[in-house]
């Protein structure tokens, strides 16, 4: 909780700065915000297993958030872990898993509503921090496109649909196309967030320049 308060103290900053930070702060300000942006996105990953699971009528047995650590029911390390019973069907077992990929899905979502339009704040540390939340959640939704652990949830969804060996290609096709989609969401985030306001119309601006990016897993 104190790290989503953390975030959100910097992304309601959008009034005018008057004097707008160099890019260089900027930058370190935003390698600051990864430990939180990091426990936010573990609380929400397990936070949508758990929800989901709720929602589906099973009871949540384990929820584990921090520290990361070996799971002891697969001997495995993780950032966290959550254990459901009641799962009855198949279908269950899918949105129980699937669950995380639905909440980076959403949240993106409502991340490009305000990259692409002038909901955008204006100043940019509330920028930074929306879009370093955005970081953590693209992460967290594109992790999983090279992983082939049995113990996966994304390799178990595959084999609930039993797409197994090649069968899996086509599937994870649409999956790499979504995560390019996404990932264009979250650059135009670090565009708009490191131009000057000056320079910021999302319509008529042409500047191109480079980004330093950072990354968290969860």
């Amino acid at each position: 909780m104190r790290a989503l308060l953390a975030l959100a103290t910097v992304a309601v900053l959008a009034g005018p700065a008057r004097a707008e930070p160099s890019d260089t702060k900027l930058f370190w300000v935003g390698v600051a915000l990864a430990p939180p942006t990091y426990m936010v996105g573990v609380t929400l990953h397990e936070g949508s297993h758990a929800l989901m699971g709720k929602i589906l009528g099973a009871e949540i047995t384990e929820m584990h958030l921090f520290p990361p650590g070996v799971d002891p029911h697969v001997d495995k390390f993780r950032f966290g872990w959550v254990y459901a019973r009641g799962l009855t069907t198949n279908a269950d077992r899918q949105w129980f898993l699937i669950a995380p990929k639905i909440t980076d899905t959403l949240l993106l979502g409502g991340f490009a509503a305000l990259a692409f339009t002038d909901a955008w704040p204006s100043n940019r540390y509330g920028r930074l921090g929306l879009t370093a939340f955005a970081t953590g959640l693209w992460i967290d939704f594109s992790k999983d496109v090279l992983a082939f652990s049995k113990q996966n949830d994304v390799v178990k969804v595959f084999h609930n649909w039993c797409f197994t060996g090649w069968r899996q290609v086509p599937a994870r096709a649409v999956y790499t196309v979504a995560i390019a989609g996404l990932g264009y969401v979250v650059w135009h985030g670090y565009t708009r967030t490191f131009r000057s306001f000056a320079d910021d119309d999302p319509i008529t601006s042409s500047r191109t320049i480079s980004l330093p990016v950072w990354a968290t897993a969860f």
